[in-house]
């Protein structure tokens, strides 16, 4: 299930919802780790095909790591007579090809799997003979413009992407970060068998400030790492990748409520000053006192003109 509840999050539900119902092709973009292949999996779930395979194909390594026998299959002699090799293509048959990092695709394969997909149909390797194929493509590309990308070919970017499901990156949905936190919270409790823990506030509100560069993948690890590594029953911050952020006023716990109070007194009239670059006049209005005020402080605190 996509998980969320913001605007972006709902309109991509109510295009898994719908698109599941067709048995057109779809592209899904988005930056790594915003969660694609999860939104495609879902649709499959959903779809005519769901009890078809779901067949990856890494665009990265195609041609190089997965050889094109991997990808087509053939036809050989071997010890005990022919021997066939089914490719990820023929297993994908009347199921889902899930075509990873489209955009890493080369013109070669670009050209050979448009006619495949166009024609229903290929050749393997050492085979006379056609092997008929029925395909619903899903592509995932983190590349938003392949349509103006020079060697990606326009014909087949047509072909794969009767739908475009657009992912938006986590920073752009940070309400949908509680859902996602309870959600692998407790699938991450599951795996290792623990208890639900405590979770302390300081980090809970770190989370929701973290870039998270890494999107939904970088926050189910994070996740799942604090689950294993904190003991049970509360979740450290210690194993948090990142520094946790304290409060502002943590630094003022400990000293005299005079000393405290001036520290912020302080601070907030240098923050006035140098917002309005040293202007008095507009400074107070902004802290909503006197200008007299604002001067005797000034002195008090030893702020002079100069530093603004």
């Amino acid at each position: 299930m996509f998980v969320g509840q913001s605007p972006q999050s709902t309109k991509v539900k109510r295009l898994i919802r719908e698109i599941a119902k067709t048995d057109d092709h779809v592209l899904f973009v988005g930056e790594v780790g915003t969660g694609k292949k999860h939104a495609a999996m879902e649709i499959h779930e959903r779809s005519k095909q769901k009890n078809r395979p779901f067949v990856v194909l890494n665009c990265t390594a195609a041609g190089d790591a997965i050889s094109e026998a991997d990808i087509l299959g053939e036809i050989s002699e071997g010890k005990m007579g022919v021997e066939r090799k089914i490719g990820l293509l023929e297993q994908a048959h009347k199921g889902i090809l899930y075509l990873e990092n489209v955009q890493d695709l080369s013109e070669e394969y670009q050209l050979k799997l448009f006619n495949i997909i166009k024609e229903g149909r290929f050749q393997k390797p050492g085979d006379n003979k056609f092997t008929e194929v029925s395909l619903r493509v899903f592509s995932a590309s983190t590349d938003k413009s392949l349509d103006k990308k020079g060697g990606f070919r326009k014909d087949l970017l047509a072909l794969i992407s009767t739908f475009v499901v657009n992912i938006p990156k986590l920073s752009d949905r940070r309400q949908d970060i509680p859902f996602l936190f309870t959600h692998f919270l407790e699938e991450s409790c599951r795996e290792f068998n623990h208890e639900l823990p405590a979770v302390p506030a300081e980090l809970f509100e770190s989370m929701m400030e973290y870039d998270w560069r890494g999107n939904v993948h970088e926050l189910k690890n994070a996740i799942r790492n604090l689950v294993l590594m904190s003991p049970e029953g509360t979740l450290s911050v210690e194993y948090l990748p990142f520094e946790v952020k304290h409060h502002p006023f943590e630094t003022l716990v400990g000293k005299e409520l005079p000393d405290a109070i001036s520290e912020v007194e302080g601070y907030l009239i240098k923050r006035a000053l140098a917002r309005f670059a040293g202007n008095q006049t507009k400074a107070a209005h902004a802290l909503n006192v006197s200008e007299a005020a604002l001067r005797y402080k000034m002195k008090k605190y030893h702020l002079t003109r100069k530093a603004f």
